[in-house]
């Protein structure tokens, strides 16, 4: 696990030159990038700016983080999103799994997203690249059992799923239940009602979840976000615990 890379919206305030600076002063060597402020899917601009900054910077895109929304976008987006994402070397595209919880979705809306996935899936493809959907509350995609029964209908290898908790007692079993589909983590230590913390204060929760990824044999996207006060001086410590952490459960299984 030393995939350790961080979503760029973590300084949606800060540009883009800011955002590489962080990850060179992190000793951090991949990124993904925002599609709400870095890089919208339709900045010519932003996109140069983009690939000449990770060229002078030694970065790479692990993901291109859109805010494509199944069942809520114009379907002529995604072509863009596409262009994008391979134009920056991306090789994952981060999309969000409908606009209502995994609870309210109908049996017909279900089933128009699984055929919008299959088709933004083969697009996606020919490019040679995944689409993984955000993990995320007020979406489908919010539970383990739901998450890999929409994976499942849709059946397409380069479809796969982020992963992140929600302080409660369901993330254990929501990430045991999406490992096999697993590609990007969001680490951020948050209780349930949003208020955040230092990594550190959530050491052993994360030590755990890492030690059942670690003892999985894949090897996710580690991608840190949000930090307290949107600061960068927290972020470095954020950084150094989780390398500490990593470092913890490598140990334990030697």
């Amino acid at each position: 696990m030393k995939n350790i890379s961080f979503t760029t919206v973590t300084f949606r305030k800060k540009s883009r030159r800011a955002v590489c600076e962080i990850a060179e002063k992190n000793c951090i060597k991949y990124l993904e990038w925002g599609g709400d402020v870095h890089l919208p899917p339709n900045d010519d601009i932003a996109l140069q700016e983009c690939i000449s900054l990770q060229k002078e910077f030694g970065l790479t895109s692990v993901s291109y983080g859109s805010y494509y929304r199944l069942g809520t976008e114009d379907y002529s987006l995604w072509a863009q999103i596409v262009n994008t994402a391979d134009k920056i070397g991306a090789k994952i595209i981060r999309i969000w799994q409908g606009d209502c919880s995994s609870q309210k979705v109908s049996a017909e809306k279900l089933q128009a997203m699984v055929n919008e996935t299959k088709r933004l899936a083969d697009i996606a493809d020919e490019k040679g690249l995944t689409v993984a959907f955000e993990f995320h509350k007020n979406t489908n995609n919010d539970n383990g059992k739901s998450a890999v029964a929409f994976l499942t209908a849709v059946n397409k290898p380069n479809v796969k799923t982020y992963w992140q908790p929600f302080s409660t007692d369901a993330d254990t079993e929501n990430l045991q239940a999406v490992l096999p589909h697993l590609v990007c983590v969001h680490i951020f230590e948050w209780n349930a009602q949003g208020r955040r913390y230092s990594l550190k204060h959530g050491k052993d929760k994360w030590r755990a979840f890492l030690k059942i990824i670690e003892n999985s044999n894949t090897e996710p996207y580690l991608i840190m976000e949000f930090v307290k006060h949107d600061s960068r001086h927290q972020f470095a410590k954020d950084v150094k615990a989780l390398i500490d952490i990593i470092e913890g459960v490598s140990d334990e299984r030697i």
